[in-house]
């Protein structure tokens, strides 16, 4: 059976990822019922850099119902801005014990006139986690972070950053920390609090360790164009989703979705990196 109120995405994202879950895992509507419900029948979808059809998509719910199991679904940030969200979450599955199989997923999803779905762009990666691994506290309804300490000023002849501006904020990181003159620490500091959290590819950095990867990344000659194919902001809240290559070279790009949060004084205090699946994501 279905659930009995059916949140569309533009009423309540959360709200949507949870009872379409609900409906797809649980229910017992025909799945083309179900998938119609939530999003438009011709919207597109992408899932690790694939186009996934109707078929596709379809069969993937009829594969998910046949397993018969429960489910538990972690929502972890969902940022709205205008028709735009994106979101982190995990569905995990029981396997033995405490064992469980966990998809984790963000997404970035563009929402139609009338409040479904239209388009996504999904990384999802599946492993092996424990039960309760997934409890992060849901944090879409955060407030404004607090206040820390005034950014420093910008080093001679380097345009400061516009405070809580996303798009701006990855240009200038990968540029002034790879291809300037502009020493890493200043880069750093002008960006970041002295207290950031960098997550990258499921490994958590803090100031010191980002200032040796921009150091030995300098060293090589590395450099990482950058563009931005969508950017929101939700509060003090963010998320980007762009791609970048080493030194342009289309053989050496890849699609990131980076998730963070902004302090008062327009520096980002956490910075997650979600690389997709081949180099580690999620």
């Amino acid at each position: 059976m279905s659930t009995a109120h059916h949140n569309l995405a533009a009423e309540d994202f959360a709200g949507y990822l949870r009872t379409y879950h609900a409906d797809a895992f649980d229910g017992s509507d025909p799945v083309e019922e179900v998938w119609d419900r939530y999003h438009l029948p011709e919207g597109t979808h992408e899932v690790n850099g694939k186009v996934w059809d109707r078929k596709k998509l379809l069969h993937d719910i009829e594969n998910r119902r046949s397993l018969g199991a429960p489910y538990e679904l972690h929502i972890h940030e969902v940022n709205v801005e205008g028709r735009l969200a994106a979101a982190r979450y995990t569905v995990s599955t029981p396997v033995l014990w405490k064992v469980q199989s966990a998809t984790e997923t963000a997404v970035f999803a563009e929402i139609a006139e009338d409040g479904r779905v239209a388009r996504t762009t999904t990384f999802a990666t599946t492993g092996a986690g424990w039960s309760g691994s997934g409890d992060e506290e849901p944090d879409s309804a955060s407030g404004p972070a607090p206040g820390t300490v005034p950014a420093p000023p910008p080093a001679p002849g380097v345009e400061p950053t516009p405070a809580q501006d996303p798009a701006h904020f990855l240009r200038t990181y990968y540029t002034a920390g790879y291809d300037s003159a502009e020493p890493v620490a200043s880069v750093h500091d002008r960006l970041f609090t002295p207290d950031a959290v960098h997550r990258i590819g499921g490994k958590t950095m803090q100031r010191s360790g980002v200032l040796k990867a921009l150091e030995e990344g300098r060293a090589r000659g590395h450099k990482y164009p950058v563009e931005v194919h969508e950017a929101l902001r939700d509060g003090n809240r963010f998320a980007a989703r762009y791609t970048t290559s080493q030194g342009g070279k289309p053989s050496r790009t890849q699609e990131v979705f980076v998730f963070g949060e902004f302090a008062e004084d327009g520096r980002v205090r956490l910075a997650r990196f979600l690389l997709e699946p081949s180099h580690g994501a999620v």
